[in-house]
């Protein structure tokens, strides 16, 4: 027989079957294994206590039989206090709960923009759950999962929301365990106090500093960073003057634009709207100011010479010139060059910031591209818009608005969204036609 499966079992048990090798301790009480069907010889281990129905068993996730063994033997004494305050051993363990309620949820929350980032966290929560079934989960263990959590952050530290959110994903798999028998009630989860702060926008000097530093950012020798400057500066612009979510401007489409015509016998020029669907659902959004249309304009063109490139490569010169070449109304709006939607421009912001030497305000807090977002809100507070109107043009609650916006003056009078904002000549079109006007 082969050297490296001399301890394979040969038994009628389709688990011994499967054993590479074994190992007894404390008269069978802990039980070492290693299988024969994994590509890496994990050690499992099999926990039996005294006067305890039922077993605890695991994976070590080591291959180091030293290791595996201290690992067994810590969960040998915890399964022993558990027994003794009268714990069920036959309870299901956290770890297979984990594993169905992330299957249930790929599938009843698919469509969600926030499913990708409460997958990857409580699946992360497999490593601290490990060996520990429903029932021996108390407030005592969620506060050490916080500590955890803490452990592994990059920077060592968890922001007060970053808990709350994942205090809030645990409840839920908790409420799930309850609905579906796995757990008779929910552990008490640890309160989470989340102070009120200011989000970091963009002051009027330092708004200045930046639009300004914009022209000099796009310039590059490199066509391709140039290119991508472009869009990203554009980008900007709408986002400060629509204060829609970066979620919502990645999914954003040319059919989704649209003017907005002028009360009859006015001077004004239409408004422009955008209809956007994210975390709070469908809405239509008011641009501050008609100039946002300029920079869409932009974008516009430049896709135009994009598209109309790769049709003089496909077809004679001539023939692609004098096509009418122009993205498609269900084509997005912040697409690379094949039409795929710009997944972000956080690196491309950060180095603008720098650029510009506005990464941090006046407190020193970080900014991010969020902060185009928090600008629009503490402009349109301090140009007068009421805060009822406001809330529902950026798809929030005037509870938040007041949580962080609370600082700036507000004007408690009817007031239109485009207050403010200054107005360029134009007339009503429709689809993408009235860009190009």
């Amino acid at each position: 027989m082969d050297g490296a499966v001399s301890g394979l079992k040969l038994g009628n048990n389709r688990r011994e079957k499967q054993e590479l090798e074994s190992r007894s301790f404390k008269d069978g009480a802990i039980y070492l294994f290693r299988r024969a069907d994994y590509k890496k010889p994990t050690w499992f281990c099999r926990v039996k206590v005294p006067n305890a129905k039922g077993y605890v068993s695991c994976s070590t996730k080591t291959t180091d039989e030293h290791q595996a063994f201290a690992f067994a033997n810590d969960l040998f004494h915890k399964t022993l206090v558990s027994v003794a305050n009268g714990k069920d051993l036959r309870s299901k363990k956290v770890t297979v709960s984990l594993t169905e309620f992330v299957k249930h949820l790929s599938e009843a929350e698919k469509h969600r923009s926030t499913l990708h980032d409460k997958l990857l966290f409580l699946n992360r929560l497999q490593d601290f759950f490990i060996g520990t079934r429903l029932n021996e989960v108390n407030t005592k263990t969620l506060i050490e999962l916080n500590e955890w959590l803490r452990e592994k952050a990059r920077n060592k530290t968890l922001s007060q929301t970053s808990i709350k959110r994942y205090t809030a994903n645990l409840k839920q798999f908790f409420d799930w365990c309850v609905d579906n028998g796995h757990l008779q009630s929910i552990p008490k989860l640890p309160k989470v106090r989340i102070e009120s702060n200011r989000r970091p926008h963009f002051d009027n000097k330092d708004w200045a500093l930046l639009t300004r530093q914009l022209r000099e950012f796009v310039k590059s020798d490199n066509l391709h960073i140039a290119r991508d400057r472009t869009m990203l500066a554009n980008y900007v612009l709408i986002l400060a003057n629509t204060g829609i979510r970066v979620g919502e401007a990645r999914k954003l489409k040319w059919r989704d634009l649209r003017e907005i015509p002028p009360p009859k016998g006015s001077n004004q020029p239409p408004d422009i709207a955008l209809f956007v669907s994210g975390k709070t659902g469908p809405r239509e959004v008011v641009a501050r100011t008609s100039e946002v249309k300029t920079y869409f304009k932009r974008i516009l063109e430049l896709r135009t010479k994009e598209l109309l490139e790769q049709a003089t490569k496909e077809k004679e010169p001539i023939k692609a010139r004098n096509m009418k070449v122009r993205p498609s109304a269900d084509d997005y709006v912040f697409s690379n060059r094949d039409g795929t939607p710009i997944g972000s421009f956080k690196k491309s912001f950060a180095a603008l910031l720098k650029f510009a030497n506005v990464e941090t305000n006046s407190h020193g807090a970080k900014r991010t591209i969020y902060s185009l977002r928090h600008t629009y809100a503490t402009f349109r507070l301090q140009e007068g818009v009421h805060q009822f109107i406001l809330a529902k043009n950026m798809g929030t609650s005037t509870a938040m608005l007041e949580k962080h916006y609370g600082h700036t003056s507000n004007v408690a009078s009817a007031a239109e969204l485009t207050k403010g904002g200054k107005f360029k000549s134009g007339k009503k079109a429709g689809a993408v036609d009235w860009l190009l006007e």
